[in-house]
């Protein structure tokens, strides 16, 4: 045990080419190196866990080397490469900014540059997270990065570039790490373990190296930990239970079910993931990522975008032939309107189910489908002619009492949609619910013949009732301008007159999606709409406080007498 080193540090990269994954950064660094073409001062920036500060060593070791190759790589054999991997160089010095981030600990750092190297060319400073320096700290560094020694190089890391000051950033080459594939992980993985003697199954590395999010240490450190938990032997089984990952065949079944619409199943499934102890967002999450997963398999151009091992991709490509993309996309959109409302929900588990229950019958033969929605749109037809037909009597009974229309008991949206859902004992459920306004496009003896004859009291009939609509719907301010309005009919022109301007502005805005429902309720396509004030501007103008006493003062000159006498002042 006192010589067991974790992997993180006994496979750490000493050359160029043994970097996972960041490969843009290398060559260019090897470049500049054979080029002889060296900044002062480099910034890497990326996640935790891709290399910056291995680079930043490697970089030391590099530039002090005697015998650098062609392609910008150290020898790793002469007396400067066998002190960097001994860690007794004297070249490189590593300050962690997290816990030195005061001005002192920089002006140390500085009276050290002015020293030459004793053995090699350069002396490599190492800033690791520079971001958690002082202001002060910073501003102190700031001449020495700009000017430094011939000698000196400085190598500043960080996981977080916006916190760190222009003036900093403008005398450095910055250079941006990205996060490691998960196929690039995979394979550094596989090479640890047969280093290590380890039997594994490829799909359990590539869970490894998914659950490590594009960082290398974190493979590194999970690695070891399922190596300790399965004795030398990784299996796909044991790491998805140890790293408490929901295993793929879950998602594969329960798409399975939504294939053959077994509701039953796929309840049962859901409610066994549930006593494994597994979080339903978790879930919602990973049944989103499988479904676009299917999406991508279905086109070869862009089945190279799954993550996951070449059999797993097997299992992809022959699901998503099963699916239809209509299936896909309708999936995708629900899940993810469902992973938008999970926080908010009051039952989380119910709201997760329902979506399940949705996903199910969105398969439905198109025979199902259309005899639902046929019975469905009837009743809905109905229900909201009805519903249409109360809120109109209730809001003119209150805003205009001359106009009374027919009234019928309102109908329950809901109990009729399930109705009509499960009467044909179909596979489909729709919970559509459609806005108020959509009651205006549904008339139960709406004129067949184009461009009907109208007289005034039907173009007052039919703007109360929009005006109903409007108030039921919420839009009160405009049902309550249109009751007020002055309504004239002429030459086939509706003409409003509003009291002001604001009333005026706000018809406007709508004015022709309100024209349009005119011309479709009475049926006349020629119908034109006219929006006017009834008050003139010089009326309805507010005046200021100030205005009122010029006013005042122009009609009664004794105020400005009275003012200047007693030296008033005028609070506006």
């Amino acid at each position: 045990m006192e010589n067991f080193i974790v992997s993180a540090r006994k496979y750490r990269p000493q050359l160029f080419n043994t970097v996972v994954g960041q490969g843009h950064i290398t060559n260019t660094l090897k470049n500049a190196i054979v080029n002889k073409q060296l900044a002062q001062a480099y910034l890497f920036c990326g996640p935790r866990g891709v290399g910056k500060t291995t680079c930043a060593r490697i970089f030391a070791k590099t530039i002090n080397c005697f015998n650098i190759n062609a392609n910008g790589e150290a020898c790793d054999t002469c007396d400067s490469c066998t002190s960097f991997n001994s860690g007794a160089s004297l070249n490189v010095y590593e300050l962690d900014a997290a816990s030195n981030n005061s001005v002192e600990d920089i002006r140390n750092l500085v009276d050290q540059v002015r020293f030459a190297p004793q053995l090699g060319e350069y002396k490599v400073y190492i800033i690791d997270e520079v971001h958690m320096l002082s202001t002060a700290a910073f501003n102190a560094f700031l001449k020495t990065l700009e000017e430094p020694p011939k000698h000196a190089k400085f190598i500043l890391a960080t996981t977080e570039k916006h916190k760190i000051i222009p003036t900093i950033l403008s005398r450095c080459q910055v250079f941006n790490f990205n996060r490691i594939k998960t196929d690039d992980i995979s394979s550094h993985l596989a090479f640890m373990a047969k280093e290590e003697h380890v039997t594994f199954e490829p799909e359990a590395l590539h869970v490894i190296a998914q659950k490590a999010d594009g960082g290398l240490r974190d493979a590194c450190s999970i690695f070891d930990q399922m190596v300790a938990f399965t004795g030398n032997h990784l299996t796909y089984k044991q790491v998805v239970e140890n790293l408490n990952v929901l295993d793929y065949d879950y998602y594969f079944k329960i798409t399975d079910s939504f294939l053959s619409q077994q509701l039953p199943e796929i309840m049962l499934t859901f409610d066994d993931i549930l006593k494994k102890g597994f979080d339903g967002h978790n879930f919602l999450i990973g049944l989103g990522e499988h479904l676009r997963n299917l999406l991508v398999s279905k086109d070869p151009q862009t089945v190279s975008l799954i993550e996951v091992s070449e059999s797993l991709k097997k299992r992809y490509i022959e699901q998503s032939q099963k699916c239809n993309l209509t299936f896909l996309l309708k999936s995708l959109a629900l899940i993810s309107k469902t992973d938008v409302n999970y926080k908010s929900a009051k039952n989380q588990r119910l709201l997760v189910e329902l979506a399940l229950m949705q996903l199910t019958f969105l398969t439905a033969s198109p025979d199902a489908e259309k005899k639902n929605d046929e019975l469905e749109s009837s009743f809905e037809k109905k229900a909201e002619t009805e519903e249409t037909k109360s809120a109109i009597q209730t809001y003119n009974t209150t805003q205009n009492p001359e106009i009374k229309l027919a009234s019928k008991p309102s109908v329950s949206f809901e109990q009729l949609k399930i109705k009509s859902a499960f009467s044909l004992n179909e596979t489909k459920v729709n919970y559509t619910n459609k806005p108020i306004e959509a009651a205006l496009n549904t008339t139960e003896d709406a004129p067949k013949e184009a461009n009907k004859d109208v007289t005034l009291e039907d173009v007052k009939t039919v703007i109360a009732s929009y005006a109903a609509i409007k108030h039921q719907s919420g839009a009160k301010q405009i049902a309550t301008t249109l009751s007020m309005a002055q309504i004239n009919f002429s030459n086939k022109t509706i003409t409003l007159k509003i009291n002001n301007e604001s009333q005026k502005e706000s018809l406007m805005e709508i004015k022709q999606q309100f024209l349009d429902e005119l011309r479709k309720l009475l049926s006349n396509n020629l119908i034109g709409l006219e929006i006017e004030t009834s008050i003139s501007e010089s009326q309805t103008k507010a005046f200021k406080p100030v205005d009122v006493f010029k006013k005042m003062a122009e009609k009664n000159p004794a105020l400005l007498e009275l003012k200047k006498r007693f030296d008033l002042e005028i609070d506006y």
